[in-house]
């Protein structure tokens, strides 16, 4: 791809998956500092926004601050807990044993 400094970019990443595809393949964390920073490339960013999902426990407060001090802004969901123990986040239902 071509790339000079006048084109714009926006960014978009889903965090729950880029995290745990890390983890679970790579056995790696995500710098989503650097993530933004090649892939904008010294071109002009329009927008940097991540998707999240808000846990029971709200212990993701300081990771989520931390993704805004870097330049993203932040977009959250609640996780859904369905009757029966299911959960649901970012589109993918995580049964009571999956976890």
């Amino acid at each position: 791809m071509i790339k000079h400094k006048e084109q714009r970019v926006g960014v978009f990443v889903d965090v729950a998956n880029m995290y745990h595809s890390a983890k679970n393949l790579y056995g790696a964390k995500v710098n989503f500092k650097e993530v933004l920073k090649t892939a904008v490339a010294g071109r002009k960013l329009i927008r940097a926004i991540t998707y999240v999902i808000r846990s029971e426990s709200g212990e993701e407060r300081g990771f989520l601050g931390a993704l805004e001090m870097q330049g993203f802004e932040v977009k959250a969901k609640d996780l859904q807990v369905f009757a029966g123990g299911a959960k649901k986040r970012t589109g993918m239902l995580v049964l009571p044993w999956m976890r």
